[in-house]
Parts: structure tokens; sequence; C-alpha cells
């Protein structure tokens, strides 16, 4: 029986060759994008949650109820994992740990490198699944002077991970340094870890380099915990919310801990609540394979049940024969799944040849392995288009009555007509939903790059100075400004782009003792102003001619209004004690992305933290430049310079939305191509079904023009509903998106108006092909067949 239904679906393609070609190039094109986003949808469901605890593995978030609304970061004191265990008994782990920190140097012997990791206790590697291929994972962290580096780098540093074990090894960062030993080598973290660092040492360690920073008012470190099995985390958020704040009196702090799995996922938080994060994208493209796969079976649909009447006379034979209506429906439906599994294979043959490009466009190594996983979701895949590409075709044609068939006197019922309209409606509806996505993502994407970020990043390169002995940055930026090329330099204590140094130790003169301000902070050097192109809006900028600069203070605007002063310059404040005079105002600058206002900042003179160099180049022979820059580097540090320029560094706070826009087109061109190939079978079956009507109107005397308005105008008026329905729809959407940025272009009214006009504009070619070759033809040709 199968047989037989398989023989008659292949002599059914066989006999409508061009509706079968559309049929299947139009689902393989369909099912191959839905299985790239799958692959992708996949991956980034699985990042950070490749841990064997993971279900049990929190992080420890704190809410900080500051002056401008509550901000929650993933940042703790450097006791509180010590604390939390001590005292909280359903902890059974827990794990402090450093930021992420780069640019620490490693040296054995004559090899050096430099690396980007953490700093962690032993609770880490006995909570988090870590693969070591050296050492003993129970000991890694037993002491202050232990080690565990990665395979490459030990490969580096040592020719290979055995004869790393238990070798001495010198580390500096800044004026901090230490020889440890290697306790274990570990396999390179894959892309399922958000940081894959090059080394672990040792969290006691690093509270030794913050020395009195270690205290419950300040804030530099992470906190994980491995919580018992029986925990009610719900309860146990409530017991811990006033955790900090019983031990910094005054402080406006509270905890709560959120599932380390979740973090990748869900990052953004409002009230001190999670709202969202990159889960949204998921979802977004989630929801585009589903359009996009109901676009492709739309296709199907509409061509099959299109083609029905001339499928007319066999299906009345059928049932004259005795056939049921169960076995024609039987049927219908192998079709489909022959025709979902040969554009099934297809697409997967697409997939291998697309995965490089789409890697490149996703940043991210996904590979098509056939795994269980992989082979049961591309069987669900398979299954659940046959169904909706056939179910509708299937129930349609098989509904018939033989005597109606045999007496041709069934035509194309209303109810078919107005669903095959519909569903042409929804097609170009969610086409035009991506058209303007992709146009308003671009658009603020483009307002995003012009925008005036209160400094000129333009030939400004940034410099990872760790590596460079603190007693020789400044004979060291004299150098730098004698380089050719160079037009100035100077230093800052950490990075431009996402500063994350705060505090709310700065107090004024009327200040509300209960309210906690939170002022980024920022070490600068001499002429660091001047090198980054920061507008003085008043006062001064640190100079050596006006002695000692340590107690003074520049402040950005915003915290201009945030304290209130009228006339800053010669105000005083004072920060962790001190007394600073207020020598000047720079414009605010964005030091975050444009999803957030400008913070309250300010700039301290302090050469000793400001290690991370800022050079400005002539924009003639920048190579040449760099090239001298890092010659003085090497000379002067004896390994090789690691810089990015600014307007990099700037644009990688939007690689995220960078990757969405990218992808949103070629999704989006997919999407109107599958739309366009549909109306273009639709288009040729109207046409060949209108020839004779076509030859009759032409020998009295139609026009071209005429014929071609009277085949396209129903197609047309189809289109221009899905216009009406999906701009009021994408308006609100665009409009949700927009406000999730502080800055944010304007939803111009040619944004919907440029989209639907491109619709129609391609909606009127593909039609109009087919209605031209109708108009075009002999009428002779289409009458004398009868």
């Amino acid at each position: 029986m199968l047989r037989h239904q398989l023989t008659l679906a292949l002599r059914s393609f066989m006999k409508f060759k061009k509706i079968f070609a559309i049929n299947l190039f139009g689902l393989a094109i369909g099912l191959t994008t839905v299985v790239l986003i799958m692959l992708w949808v996949k991956d980034e469901l699985s990042i950070s949650r490749n841990h064997e605890k993971i279900d049990r593995i929190y992080a420890v978030m704190t809410n900080h109820d500051n002056s401008g609304g509550i901000v929650t970061i993933g940042i703790t004191p450097g006791d509180m994992a010590e604390a939390m265990k001590a005292e909280l008994p359903q902890v059974e782990l827990a794990a402090g740990t450093s930021p992420f920190i780069d640019g620490v140097s490693f040296e054995n012997g004559d090899t050096k490198m430099t690396g980007a990791g953490l700093y962690v206790d032993q609770a880490y590697f006995d909570m988090f699944s870590v693969d070591f291929i050296e050492g003993n994972p129970n000991q890694i962290m037993t002491g202050i002077n232990s080690l565990a580096i990665s395979e490459t780098m030990a490969n580096k540093l040592f020719g290979s991970a055995q004869d790393a074990l238990g070798q001495s090894v010198k580390w500096q960062v800044f004026d901090f340094h230490n020889d440890v030993e290697v306790t274990g080598v570990y396999k390179d973290l894959d892309s399922r870890n958000v940081d894959k660092p090059d080394y672990f040492l040792s969290f006691s360690f690093f509270k030794q380099m913050l020395g009195e920073g270690v205290h419950w008012d300040n804030y530099n470190a992470s906190t994980y915990l491995l919580l018992r099995e029986e925990t009610d985390v719900a309860a146990f958020n409530e017991q811990i919310a006033g955790f900090i704040k019983a031990k910094a009196e005054g402080s406006n702090v509270s905890a709560f801990v959120q599932p380390y799995g979740d973090t990748y996922l869900y990052g953004t938080y409002e009230d001190g609540k999670v709202v969202g994060g990159r889960i949204s994208y998921v979802k977004l493209f989630s929801a585009i394979a589903i359009f996009i796969l109901i676009i492709a079976c739309i296709n199907f649909m509409n061509l099959t049940t299109a083609r029905s009447m001339s499928r007319l006379k066999e299906i009345g034979v059928k049932k004259s024969m005795g056939a049921s209506r169960g076995g024609l429906f039987g049927q219908f439906m192998v079709e489909s799944l022959l025709l979902t599994f040969l554009a099934l294979v297809l697409a997967i043959i697409a997939t291998f040849v697309l995965q490089p490009f789409f890697n490149q466009v996703t940043s991210k190594t996904i590979s098509m392995s056939f795994q269980p996983e992989l082979i049961l979701m591309l069987l669900g895949i398979w299954l659940l288009t046959s169904f909706l590409a056939g179910i509708y075709p299937a129930v349609y044609l098989s509904k018939f009555k033989p005597v109606e068939v045999m007496k041709s006197n069934i035509k194309g019922s209303f109810g078919e007509l107005l669903a095959r309209k519909g569903l042409v409606v929804f097609q170009f509806a969610i086409s035009l939903l991506l058209i303007i996505g992709i146009s308003v993502i671009g658009r603020q994407m483009s307002f995003i790059q012009d925008q005036n970020l209160g400094y000129n990043q333009s030939h400004l390169l940034q410099i990872n100075a760790s590596v460079v002995n603190p007693n020789q940055l400044e004979s060291f930026l004299a150098e730098l400004k004698d380089t050719p090329g160079v037009e100035n330099a100077s230093s800052l204590s950490h990075p431009l782009v996402g500063l994350s140094s705060s505090t709310i130790g700065l107090t004024w003169e009327g200040k509300n003792p209960e309210e906690q301000v939170k002022f980024e902070n920022v070490s600068v050097n001499m002429g660091l102003i001047e090198t980054m192109g920061f507008e003085l809006v008043g006062g001064r900028a640190f100079s050596p001619e006006f002695g000692e600069e340590e107690s003074k203070i520049i402040l950005n605007e915003a915290a201009v209004r945030t304290i209130g002063f009228e006339d800053p310059v010669g105000q005083i404040v004072n920060l962790w004690g001190e007394d600073k005079e207020v020598i000047g105002v720079i414009k605010d600058f964005n030091f975050e992305s444009l999803k957030e206002r400008v913070k309250p900042a300010f700039l301290k003179y302090d050469p000793g933290f400001a290690q991370r160099i800022m050079v400005r180049i002539n924009a003639q022979n920048q190579a040449k430049t760099i090239a001298g820059i890092d010659e003085l580097f090497v000379k002067q540090t004896a390994q090789p310079m690691d810089y990015s320029f600014m307007d990099e560094d700037y644009q990688s706070l939007y690689a995220s939305e960078q990757r969405v826009s990218k992808l949103a087109k070629y999704f989006g061109v997919m999407a109107i191509f599958l739309s366009c190939l549909g109306l273009f079978g639709l288009a040729a079956f109207t046409a060949e079904k209108r020839k004779k009507e076509i030859g009759v109107r032409k020998v009295m005397g139609a026009s071209t023009f005429g014929i071609l308005t009277l085949v396209s105008k129903d197609f047309v008026n189809l289109i221009l509903i899905s216009i009406v329905i999906a701009v009021p729809i994408s308006w609100y959407f665009a409009d949700s998106w927009l406000k999730t940025y502080a800055y944010q272009t304007n939803l111009s009214w040619w944004i919907f108006a440029g989209a639907g006009l491109l619709l129609v504009l391609i909606s009127v070619i593909t039609v109009g092909y087919q209605a031209f070759k109708a108009a075009s033809a002999n009428p002779v040709n289409s009458l004398k067949s009868e």
C-alpha cells in the first residue's frame, strides 16, 4: 500500500513539474533557514550550562538602591563567599572569584606570554566542571602560590601539559607579582563558556592585592554558591536580602541568587528583577524560524489547493472505484511527507555548505554532527512541516463527492478562496514586519555609530600596559610621545569602554547622609584629557604647572547635576575621607552602551593606578606608526604589544545587536523570497487557468496593460491589506525595542511607507512577469485548444 502511494506521489510530481519544483525549492530554503536557526538557538541555550552540578549552582547578585534607581550587578564584597559558607546552612559550597583579568604576564625562563583569567579558590573547582588532564582536581588551589593553566598555555610555556605540572612560573600584573607552582593543567574551555580563562590563580592572593579594599562597602568580586538539594530558593532569597546590610551599617545593597545557568540569557534587570536579556534574541529568532516555516508551508498549501481542479477527475475515479476518504487523505499526506523529506535532504546539504559562513556571521563555532538530539530535532522538523504543509490540502482534496466530480459540478468555494487569500496576506504581513524590523535596527546602529560620545575615538589606540614596570611608565610615555606619528599619549586606570569601578565614597556639604550616590571612579595621568579629546566646559585639566594635583578632582556634567553645584569649579568634595578641590568639569562622555544614560563620574590624578595607555596617532601612515610603537613596547617589556582601536572597542558593546541585524537581514530576505516564490507560483497558475479568458479579451481588443492590471490587481490588493495589518504591529514592536536605549533614533513615517512601497514593488514585479507572459501570448494558441 505504501509503495503504491509513493509511486502515485512520484507520478504526481512528474505531472506537475513546475509546481513540484516551486514547492521543493521553497520548502528546502525554508527548512535550511529553520535548521540553521535551531542550531543557533540550541547553542545559545547550552551556554553556561555545561556543568555537572548546574541545577544547584547559583550566582549571587546585588541590588544597589541608588538615587537614580536600583542597579543590579553580579559583583559582591570580597568576603561574601567565605561569610555565606560559614553562616548559611543551605550553602554546601561557596566560591569567590575575581573579575576576568587580562594582561597578566607569565614567565618561564626566556619564554614569556600574557593571558586572561580568574583568581579563584578550591571551591570553584569542586563546584564547576573543569576537565583537568594533569593534576588532582581536588587539590588544585591548595595554597596562595598555586596556578592552574590551560592546555594551550602549558604548550606555549613548557612544550606540553605533562612537562608543565610542578614547574615554577613568575607572574606579574601592574606592580603585583608572585612566584607560583603549576598544580594543574586543564583542557581549553569550549564555546559553551562565557569566559575562557587561560589561567586560574589564588583568590587569596587577589584579596592581598586589594589590601584595605576588602571590606563590606567595596564590590570587587563575584560569589557563586552550591545550594543543598532541599533548599527553597525563594525562601533563601528572602533570608539573604539583608545579608550585606547586616555587615555594613547604612548599606543600601540587598542580595539575591540567580541560577548560574540563566546568567547568560537573563542579564537585563529592572527594579532589581530579571526582565530579559539575550533570551529575547532566542525568542525572536525562534519566532522567525516558525514564521519562515509557516510561509514555506503556506506556499505548498496554496499551490496544492490551487491546482486541485486539475486533480478532480483523478479523485472522482478513485472514489468511484471504492477508495475511501481516509485512503485519499493518506495518499496526499504521503505526497507531503515525501516532498518534505526530499526538501529536508536538500536543506541538510545546504546547511553543511553554509555552515562556515553562518559561523562567521554569528561568531560561533556551530557544527552539524548527527547526535541523537540533532536527529530527533530533524525528525521533528520533518514531521511538523509535513503535517503543516499537507493537512489542509489532504482534508480539502479528499472531501469531494464522486458524483459531483464526474459531473464537473465542483467549483472553487468561497471559503477555499478566502483561506488562500488569507494565507497570502499572512505571508506578506510577516515579510513586511521583517523589512521594517531590519530597517529600524539598521537605523539605530547607524545612529549609534554617528553619536557624539564626548571624545574623539578616531585614531585612538588603547594599549594593555600591565606588563610595563610601573616605575618606568612615565619614561615609556615620554618615549611614546617622541615616536613619529604619535600626537599624544597618556594613561588611565581601566578600559574606557564599559567602566566598572564605582564608589559611593564621594560626599559634599549638604549631602543627605542617608542617600547613597554611585560615581564612576577613573584614575588618570597627566595629559589624559587632551589625549582623549574630552571637552572642558569649565576649569582646567590636570597639569604639572600647578604642583600637588593629587588633592584635585575633575567632575563630569552628570556629577555636577547630581551634586547640585551651580558653580562647581573651586568647590570642595570629600573622597574617602580626604578633601578634594574641583578644578574642572568635562562634558559628559559615554563610557557604557547607549542603552544607558551617562552616569556621574570623576577623574582623579593617580598615575600609580593609571596603567592603561591611550595613544593618539596621526591619520597618515598608521601601520608604520603602530609598528614603531610595537617596537618600543617590545624593547620595554620583551613581549608583543596587546592593543585595540577605541572605535572598535566601542562597537564591541553592540556586537549582539550587530549580529542580530545581520541575521535579521538574511532571514528577512529569505522570508520575502519565499513569499514571492509562492506568489510567483500562484500567479503562474492563475494566468494558466485564465488563459482562455485572456485570449477572448485580447480578441475583443483588450490592451496588454489592461490584462496586466486584470491579473495583478487581486494580488496587489492582498499586499495592501497585509501592509495595513503589519504597520501598526511593527510600529509597536519597533518602539518597544528602541525604548531599551537611552539614546535612540526616531521612528520616521518613511520607514513604514518605504517598506510598504518596497513590498508592493517586489510583488508587482513577481506577479507582473507572469501577467506579462499571459498578456503577450498569441490568443489563437489559447483559444484553438478547444
